[in-house]
């Protein structure tokens, strides 16, 4: 997907800069997102590959702060708690990609 795929509304958007979450804890956004497929990072257009990331993080963060703080502890993820985690961003990468027809 490039720049030019996108509407003359979007484009500008996307010149503007698309807002990105401000992740307090950057070590815990690494350790989730290193559960996601490389493969699915790099489908994901560079221009808003900030954007979806940090939001993803920030939406976990938010709706499951009980994983969230798991993640935050030094450390390795617990397995349980990292198969949650890999189920949860998975499922909303998949849903996002669907979305704006990432294949």
């Amino acid at each position: 997907m490039e720049l030019q795929d996108f509407t003359e509304k979007e484009q500008e958007q996307i010149k503007q800069g698309l807002s990105e979450a401000v992740i307090s804890d950057k070590e815990a956004g690494n350790k989730i997102l290193d559960l996601v497929p490389e493969e699915w990072i790099k489908r994901i257009p560079f221009f808003v590959r900030g954007h979806a990331t940090t939001k993803t993080i920030e939406r976990i963060a938010k709706e499951y702060p009980e994983l969230y703080a798991v993640a935050k502890q030094e450390g390795a993820l617990p397995e349980k708690e990292r198969e949650e985690l890999r189920k949860i961003i998975t499922d909303i990468f998949e849903e996002k990609m669907k979305k704006h027809k990432i294949k």
